[in-house]
């Protein structure tokens, strides 16, 4: 008895020394495959969901800095940028951009405000936002062009964000400076109706090339244009560019409200700014899943507040760029 124990004993070791059998190994393997395929979605999402968010706080927080900039300017909004050293003249100088662009990022960046990394999201590529028109050298995203070299904007390091041009108009200021037509003025918080309810700064699209007045798929190196705010109005007569330089319409001319039907479809893979129909084609689409025109984007309201929807919803049922083009002086009390 004791013999037969002792081998019982001794095959029972054997057995436990074997370890794992090959369809063993393939069927735990198999396992963990089909546990990876169902969880990394999941994580995606969870990934995506948590970039939504630090992006939309991040907006809010250059909300804040915007709103602090208001308060202490007798309530009016800040242009989205000027060429540095402008004088208003008349005439306005100087006529090009020569010592860089003073962008409103640069009036609350680096005062305490706001810090540099409150202008990126983590949504968009290459560090989070796209570069100034005139970086640093050695900053340059592959294939830019700095407009002047030797000359720094005086801009946030990256740009995720940019402002409403009808809200925050551009540098054309004067009749006549660069073929102003309708020139900009300031536009103060009291003449905004509906704060709640109106756009003041949303993302960029995730693809400077886009930001540029060059068509995406041609060769050679540009010029980024992120120091640019967006609208959502468009002449009712021309194409292109020359239907949204809102400052070169001539007196009397009619310009409207953008609709959904007037955006790029599938941007940015089909797309050639030159072409563009609407200038919110630079509103990024960078957040959620499934086809291009169904992700969501970050849009901060002038009352300070953000919100993360489609841009199909910032334009219908409710128009929420603007009763009007505020910051356009028109000469002939036009209304869209």
């Amino acid at each position: 008895m004791n013999v037969l124990h002792r081998n019982h004993q001794g095959r029972r070791r054997r057995r436990r020394n074997r370890g794992f059998t090959l369809v063993e190994l393939l069927v735990v393997i198999g396992i963990i495959a089909v546990l990876i395929s169902i969880l990394l979605p999941t994580l995606a999402r969870a990934r995506e969901a948590a970039n939504t968010i630090k992006c939309s706080s991040n907006l809010r927080s250059v909300g804040q800095g915007l709103l602090q900039y208001v308060t202490q300017n007798k309530m009016t909004f800040p242009a989205a940028y000027v060429y540095e050293g402008m004088s208003m003249g008349p005439p306005q100088t100087p006529t090009v951009a020569d010592k860089g662009y003073l962008h409103w990022s640069g009036l609350i960046y680096g005062k305490g405000v706001a810090s540099a990394a409150a202008f990126t999201c983590p949504s968009l590529d290459n560090n989070g936002g796209l570069p100034p028109t005139n970086p640093k050298v050695g900053t340059e995203d592959s294939g830019q062009t700095i407009e002047t070299p030797g000359v720094v904007d005086t801009q946030a390091p990256r740009m995720a964000y940019t402002l409403n041009e009808a809200i925050c108009g551009r540098n054309k200021f004067v009749v006549g400076f660069q073929g102003t037509v309708r020139p900009y003025q300031y536009v103060r918080a009291g003449q905004i109706r509906s704060s709640g309810q109106t756009i003041l700064a949303t993302e960029f699209i995730n693809n400077w090339l886009i930001v540029s007045d060059a068509p995406r798929n041609a060769s050679g190196s540009f010029v980024c244009k992120s120091h640019r705010p967006v609208h959502g109005f468009k002449a009712v007569s021309g194409s292109g560019g020359a239907a949204l330089n809102m400052e070169k319409l001539a007196v009397g001319a009619q310009y409207r409200r953008v609709t959904y039907a007037d955006l790029t479809p599938n941007a940015p893979m089909n797309f050639d700014p030159g072409t563009t129909n609407s200038r919110l084609d630079w509103v990024g689409r960078n957040h959620g899943n499934g086809a291009y025109d169904k992700k969501r984007s970050n849009f901060l309201y002038c009352d300070g507040h953000v919100e993360t929807k489609n841009i199909k919803e910032t334009l219908e049922p409710r128009f929420e760029w603007g009763e009007t083009f505020a910051s356009l002086a028109s000469r002939d009390g036009l209304q869209p």
